[in-house]
């Protein structure tokens, strides 16, 4: 995304330097000398980001950044200056300036500065799209849902994920707590870097030190050469951490110094190697639970706490049951090419009463069963009997209290149960 930049310096050498350096980055630039020439092309122009200068000959560099936020607050400001002080720093700040940089200004700094504001305009335009098929569509990246609770969450993961905050997932087994950290991190100015998910609970607790961490070869028996361990891998992206509660108290307290001080030691190691990695824990479990019963302890929740999402399970937003299983439908079909085109409505009110205590995972399970057992172009609801037969029959309780069916009913039913009495036989 190539940023439209309104230079205002009154002094024309460094005006020209400017200009010149940020054309270099790849920016559209426009320099202006004065406050009035920055009012009177701030429409026509209409900059992405200001650098202004404090001391203008006519007027304070603060005020005209003030005034092109009022007309378009999504404007980011530089601000550069020979004359700092703490007080004028403080008010740019809180104007909402997003640099403070004094003369003379080094490239170096400038480009800095540049690619982190031109990384997250790019980053803030694809959360905007996503945003806008959410609305259309009801996704966000690969989560599903048009429920209030699946929109809090939504919201959730479009605010923290631009951010480096470390995030707690909370929620039952199967709502989907992967799928919601990889949508943190697509959104995130890690996209580019590894995603890399670790189980706590599906490896041996002896074994979760050297997986995490690493080991240098010789470290213990079998250790034959060195091994990069999670973190590492991980490093300049995002580390999973699921079922955080399944960790052993001993290197719950080696995880949270690597939290703190972002190095850490290989076992059998030396030194002290520096990792960048943005933290997503998760767990099915209550987590306050989990530190009363000592398997959490408090000092790294707290560390790993510090935003907290929360997914509700399936019983709880009916309302996206259909939009999931219209979705399951299509991928499933993409791969099996079976010609599975629709579902019956009666199927998806089936479907929709459905406790689902295995949550979004058991239902696009079902959905594929479902999907492999439909002969014909349409899944009916005579399918998912034998899926959930403790399901309520909402469709057959409301049909009961209609007329009696049509023949034509009438027959595809008999129909029905005679097929479903072959494949018992």
């Amino acid at each position: 995304m190539s940023l439209r930049v309104l230079v205002v310096e009154d002094d024309v050498a460094i005006r020209r330097g400017l200009e010149s350096a940020l054309r270099d980055l790849g920016a559209s630039t426009k320099a202006v000398g004065t406050a009035g020439e920055a009012g009177r092309v701030m429409g026509e122009f209409d900059p992405h980001v200001l650098v202004v200068d404090l001391n203008l000959p006519d007027g304070d560099g603060l005020e005209v950044f003030r005034a092109a936020r009022e007309s378009n607050p999504e404007r980011d400001g530089i601000v550069v200056t020979g004359q700092a002080s703490l007080d004028s720093a403080v008010e740019a700040l809180r104007a909402g300036v997003s640099d403070y940089l004094l003369k003379p200004l080094r490239p170096a700094q400038l480009e800095v500065v540049f690619q982190r504001l031109s990384a997250r305009r790019t980053l803030e335009s694809e959360v905007d799209s996503l945003r806008a098929e959410l609305q259309e569509t009801g996704k966000l990246g690969d989560l599903i849902g048009k429920s209030p609770p699946m929109v809090k969450v939504f919201e959730a993961i479009r605010r923290v994920a631009i951010s480096n905050a470390p995030v707690l997932v909370t929620g039952q087994s199967g709502t989907g707590k992967e799928v919601v950290a990889r949508t943190i991190h697509r959104l995130s100015r890690r996209a580019a870097a590894p995603f890399v998910a670790f189980n706590c609970a599906a490896i041996s607790p002896t074994l979760i030190e050297s997986e995490l961490f690493g080991h240098e070869r010789g470290s213990f028996t079998g250790a034959d050469k060195r091994r990069v361990g999670y973190f590492e891998e991980a490093n300049g992206g995002t580390l999973l951490l699921d079922e955080i509660t399944e960790m052993g108290p001993e290197l719950q307290v080696k995880l949270l110094r690597v939290l703190e001080a972002r190095t850490l030691r290989r076992v059998g190691g030396t030194q002290d190697l520096r990792v960048d990695v943005r933290l997503v824990s998760a767990t099915n479990r209550d987590p306050l639970e989990a530190i009363r019963e000592n398997k959490l302890r408090e000092d790294l929740y707290y560390r790993l706490n510090v935003f907290p999402i929360a997914l509700p399970p399936l019983a709880e937003r009916r309302e996206d049951i259909a939009l999931l299983a219209e979705h399951f439908r299509k991928q499933i079909e993409e791969q099996e090419r079976a010609g599975v085109q629709a579902w019956d409505p009666a199927a998806l009110r089936a479907l929709e009463a459905y406790p689902w205590p295995g949550n979004v995972r058991e239902l696009r399970n079902v959905v594929h069963r479902a999907h492999v057992m439909t002969e014909g172009d349409t899944i009916r609801p005579e399918v998912l009997e034998e899926l959930l037969p403790d399901a309520p029959r909402p469709a057959a309780a409301a049909s009961a209290t209609r007329s009696t069916p049509s023949r034509a009913q009438a027959s595809s039913r008999a129909a029905a149960s005679s097929k479903r009495a072959r494949k018992r036989s």
